[in-house]
């Protein structure tokens, strides 16, 4: 192995919606990364200072309103785009392709790309034709899907022997959460309403389903069945939120659990609420010949969360030679990389 001159970063950021903007401030002021461009389509943002969208002073940087604008850069610097705009893949996808086209490789926020092979088959081999071609990579990441109830689970079962059933169970508390998410998971909805949209696809936390089966595709695993089914939590009593006020007998959020099974007759169970004042906390079960549990009290906070985990990805995807797409479980030991102090180790 050699070691070679200390790395950069060049970074573009996708989207400047309120997880863009939490992204796009922690990739400046915390991990002091160089931003070179951000996009958006939003006319109030166009035009402007990045500095003047995050809180800070001038950064010499303005957002554009497409790739068109934005300067063209040597390859001597790693460029990756940090894509943050929604979470369908196909509606997704003509974003990405720009972005290759431009040179980047791309971390996105989209949580079915975090394992895409299942639910779009062909669009991920053309997807990934793409990239090989381009020789950049696209990943899909976050805190879930992307690392709670995937990846975290795939680390803890580093230190046992045999896995039989898993189960992950996370819970968040809402009423601490953006007032988008709120209306996301149903709050103050009354129940007919919640079960309608369920009946359509409508409502549900994206990515519960992709987090299973990229447990098992990291387990080296074949499953035989997914099933995801959902429900309403109800509010017990009166609650004062930014989205407004929350009645009893009114939607308070939703509870949603996957259920995946293997060849081998083993489960892996996710298990999802997202509530108002519900107690918060992460689970990860392993049940075996050696049972472990590993606990986070009060949860891991999915803004900041996401955040760090679209910067550090980034960091790692910068500084590997991935190309195609790959998942959380394909690319180095997701971590808190110091590009400043860090060297590029190539083989």
């Amino acid at each position: 192995m050699k070691q070679q001159n200390e790395t950069k970063l060049n970074v573009l950021h996708f989207g400047l919606g309120p997880i863009g903007l939490e992204i796009m401030q922690k990739t400046s002021e915390v991990h002091q990364l160089d931003i070179v461009a951000a996009v958006d389509i939003d006319p109030n943002k166009i035009g402007k200072d990045i500095g003047e969208l995050i809180g800070t002073e001038q950064k010499g940087v303005k957002v554009t309103a497409g790739l068109e604008q934005i300067p063209s850069l040597p390859n001597d610097v790693p460029k990756v785009a940090i894509h943050a705009t929604g979470s369908n893949l196909e509606n997704v996808w003509p974003q990405i392709k720009q972005l290759l086209d431009h040179g980047y490789s791309v971390v996105s926020t989209c949580e079915e790309l975090s394992y895409p092979w299942h639910r779009y088959p062909q669009l991920a081999k053309e997807m990934n034709i793409y990239a090989e071609q381009k020789g950049l990579a696209v990943i899909g990441t976050g805190v879930n899907p992307g690392f709670i109830m995937d990846t975290m689970t795939l680390c803890f079962t580093s230190v046992v022997n045999e896995v039989n059933d898993i189960k992950v169970t996370r819970k968040v508390d809402v009423s601490k959460r953006r007032v988008p998410l709120q209306k996301k998971v149903g709050v103050t909805m009354t129940e007919e309403a919640f079960y309608n949209l369920a009946k359509e696809n409508k409502i549900g936390h994206v990515g519960l389903e992709e987090s299973a089966r990229l447990i098992a595709y990291g387990l080296g695993i074949e499953l035989t069945s997914v099933t995801n089914t959902i429900h309403p939590t109800i509010a017990d009593s009166d609650i004062e939120l930014a989205l407004g006020s929350l009645q009893k007998g009114q939607v308070s959020g939703q509870h949603q659990v996957v259920e995946a099974k293997t060849t081998d007759g083993r489960t892996i169970t996710l298990e999802l609420i997202m509530s108002v004042a519900v107690t918060q906390e992460d689970r990860i079960e392993l049940i075996g010949n050696e049972p472990l549990e590993l606990v986070v009290p009060n949860g891991i906070f999915g803004d900041t969360a996401t955040a760090a985990m679209a910067i550090n990805t980034a960091k790692l995807i910068g500084t590997s030679h991935f190309v195609g797409i790959v998942t959380m479980a394909d690319i180095k030991l997701s971590r808190n990389l110091n590009l400043a102090a860090s060297k590029l180790i190539t083989t």
